[in-house]
C-alpha cells in the first residue's frame, strides 16, 4: 500500500469560503488532476499543468465573487478594488479563458497515454530499487551476529508495526542508534528487511501489502536516508533523560503503528505519510531538556527569536528543515532525501512536515482536542476528506497532525513496564528543570519540583485529563485504537490509582504514629 487516493480529492480547495458551487466543484476536480501524486500530473508538461492551473484560478475567483468577496471589489476594473480582492480575498486577475482552455485541451490529449507511461516508469523504478535492497548502514556491521539477529527480529515488519513496541529495548540491542534503525526499517521497507535477511542468510520476508514503498515512490535512497537520520539523531542530546533519540524513535514507531491500524485512511497521498513519519523523527531536534515555560520565563534567546510562541516547536522545525535544505555534501555525506521529488512535492512536504511538528506544542492540546471533537460531531468519521483544512494556505489533514501529537504523549498508553520507565525518565527531566529554576530564582514549573511532586498523582492526572481523552477521540477515528490501546490505558490508570491509594495509606499511617 503506497497511500490512498480512493477517489477522494486532496481537498486543497477545502479552505475556500462559502458553500458548494459549480465554480468550486470545478476547482476541486482540477485539484485532483494536479495533485503531485495524481497519475495525470505525472504525464502533463509544465505548459499543460499551467493551463489547468489558470482554469482553476478562474474558477476559484468566480466562486469567491459569488460567495465571499464583496461585489464592489470584483466588478469593474478599478485597480484599488482589484488589489484589495487579490490581497485579502485570494482572488487573482482573470485569466484569458479561451487561451487557458486551449492549453487544457492540449493537455488532455496526453492523459490517454497516462497508464502506459506510468507503467513504464514503475517498471524502471523497480529495476533501480532492486540494486538498493542490499544496503545496510555501517551501524549494522558494528553489531555481533547475535545482536544482528536480535535487531532483525525487532525490526521485521510485523514487529515494527505493532502497538506496545519497546524502543528502549531496541536502543540497548542496536548500540544506541534506535532512531536510525527505526527510521530506516519503516521508511525503507521492505528493502531494509530484505537486506538484513540476506545478510543473515535467512529467508527473505514475504511481501506485505500494507507497506509504504517510499523508496519506489520518491526515489529515496536508503544510504542517503540513513545519512540524514544519523545527523538528526546526533542533534538529540543523549544526556536528556526523556527528550533524546530514543524518544524520537518511539514517537516515529508509534506514529507508524497508528497509521497501520487505520490512520492512513486520513491521508490522501503517500507524500503525506512520508512527511508525517519524517516529522516524527525530527520533532524534538535540539531539545534542551527544558520546556517552553522555562525558555519564556528565562527570556532565552530562543524565546526572543520566536516571540514566546511555540518556542521549542519552532526551533525543532527550523533545525530539521535547515538540515533538509543543506547543500549536497555540506556535512561530508549526501543527505538530500528529497532529491527524487518534484518542486511541488517538496513544497507540499514542507507544509505537512513543519505544521506537524508545530502541532506537538502541548499548550495547544485542549484547543486542538476540542476542534477535532467538533469536526467528528459535525461530519462523523466516514469521510476522511472532511478533516482537511486550509492551514496557512495549504490543505492538510488535521487527523494526521493530531496523530503525531498523540504519539508524542503516548507513553502512558504502552504496556506497564514500558510506561513506568518512561514516566521515571520524564519526571527526572522535569526535576532537573525544577532544580535549574530554583537556582535561577524563577517560578518552578508544574510537576518540576522534586520536593512536592508525587509520581502517582502526576500520572493519574496526566492519564485522566490528557492521554485517555485523546485516545478516546482517536478510537472514534481509528477503531483498532479502541480495541488495542484503550484497555492498556485503563490498566495503567488503575495501576497508578492503586499506587496513589497505597501511598496515601502509608502517609496516613506515618502521620498517626
Amino acid at each position: 500500500m503506497t497511500g490512498k487516493l480512493n477517489g477522494e480529492k486532496p481537498a486543497s480547495t477545502a479552505g475556500i469560503a462559502g458553500g458548494a458551487s459549480a465554480w468550486k466543484n470545478g476547482a476541486e476536480l482540477i485539484d485532483t488532476l494536479l495533485h503531485p501524486d495524481s497519475r495525470v500530473a505525472q504525464v502533463l508538461t509544465p505548459e499543460e499543468s499551467q493551463g489547468l492551473e489558470n482554469i482553476r484560478k478562474l474558477l476559484i475567483s468566480q466562486h469567491f465573487q459569488k460567495n465571499a468577496i464583496p461585489a464592489d471589489l470584483t466588478s469593474g476594473d478599478d485597480p484599488v478594488n482589484l488589489f484589495l480582492a487579490e490581497q485579502f480575498g485570494g482572488v487573482r486577475r482573470k485569466t484569458d479563458f479561451k487561451k487557458a482552455a486551449k492549453s487544457v485541451l492540449t493537455g488532455l490529449k496526453f492523459i490517454k497515454t497516462a497508464q502506459a507511461q506510468l507503467a513504464m516508469k514503475t517498471a524502471s523504478m523497480r529495476n533501480m530499487t532492486e540494486s538498493l535492497k542490499g544496503y545496510l548502514p555501517p551501524e549494522w556491521h558494528q553489531l555481533s551476529i547475535s545482536r544482528q539477529n536480535y535487531v532483525y527480529q525487532l525490526l521485521n515488519y510485523d514487529a515494527i508495526s505493532r502497538w506496545g513496541y519497546d524502543s528502549l529495548e531496541l536502543s540497548v540491542a542496536c548500540g544506541e542508534a534506535p532512531l536510525l534503525f527505526v527510521g530506516w526499517a519503516i521508511m525503507c521497507a521492505p528493502h531494509a528487511q530484505v537486506a538484513m535477511a540476506r545478510d543473515l542468510g535467512l529467508e527473505e520476508p514475504e511481501e506485505n501489502e500494507n507497506l509504504y514503498e517510499f523508496v519506489l515512490e520518491f526515489g529515496v535512497k536508503p544510504e542517503v536516508l540513513c545519512n540524514f537520520l544519523r545527523l538528526v539523531e546526533a542533534d538529540y542530546k543523549k544526556d536528556n533523560p526523556y527528550h533524546n533519540g530514543i524518544h524520537a524513535a518511539d514517537v516515529t514507531q508509534t506514529c507508524f503503528a497508528m497509521l497501520q491500524m487505520g490512520g492512513d485512511k486520513y491521508s490522501s497521498s503517500p507524500l503525506e505519510l512520508f512527511s508525517l513519519l519524517l516529522a516524527a523523527s525530527c520533532h524534538d531536534m535540539g531539545h534542551p531538556g527544558r520546556n517552553n515555560s522555562y525558555e519564556i520565563n528565562s527570556h532565552s534567546d530562543l524565546a526572543v527569536i520566536y516571540n514566546d510562541c511555540s518556542v521549542l516547536e519552532n526551533m525543532h522545525a527550523a533545525r530539521a528543515f535547515r538540515l533538509l535544505s543543506s547543500k549536497p555534501m555540506e556535512h561530508g555525506v549526501d543527505t538530500d532525501i528529497l532529491s527524487g521529488m518534484q518542486h511541488s512535492q517538496k513544497d507540499a512536504f514542507r507544509a505537512t512536515f513543519t505544521k506537524a511538528i508545530l502541532w506537538t506544542d502541548m499548550s495547544q492540546h485542549f484547543t486542538k482536542l476540542a476542534h477535532l471533537k467538533s469536526k467528528i460531531s459535525a461530519h462523523g468519521t466516514a469521510s476522511p476528506s472532511k478533516f482537511y483544512e486550509n492551514v496557512d494556505g495549504r490543505s492538510i489533514s488535521i487527523v494526521l497532525l493530531f496523530l503525531l501529537h498523540v504519539a508524542d504523549i503516548s507513553n502512558p498508553a504502552k504496556p506497564g513496564p514500558i510506561s513506568v520507565e518512561w514516566a521515571d525518565r520524564c519526571l527526572n527531566e522535569f526535576f532537573a528543570q525544577g532544580d535549574a529554576e530554583k537556582k535561577a530564582l524563577m517560578p518552578v514549573s508544574p510537576m518540576c519540583d522534586r520536593d512536592l511532586t508525587v509520581k502517582s498523582d502526576s500520572q493519574v492526572g496526566f492519564i485522566k485529563f490528557v492521554v485517555q481523552p485523546s485516545f478516546v477521540i482517536m478510537s472514534d477515528l481509528i477503531p483498532k485504537v479502541g480495541d488495542e490501546v484503550l484497555p492498556v490505558i485503563e490498566d495503567n490508570l488503575r495501576y497508578w490509582e492503586e499506587q496513589k491509594a497505597k501511598e496515601t495509606k502509608e502517609d496516613k499511617g506515618m502521620a498517626e504514629s
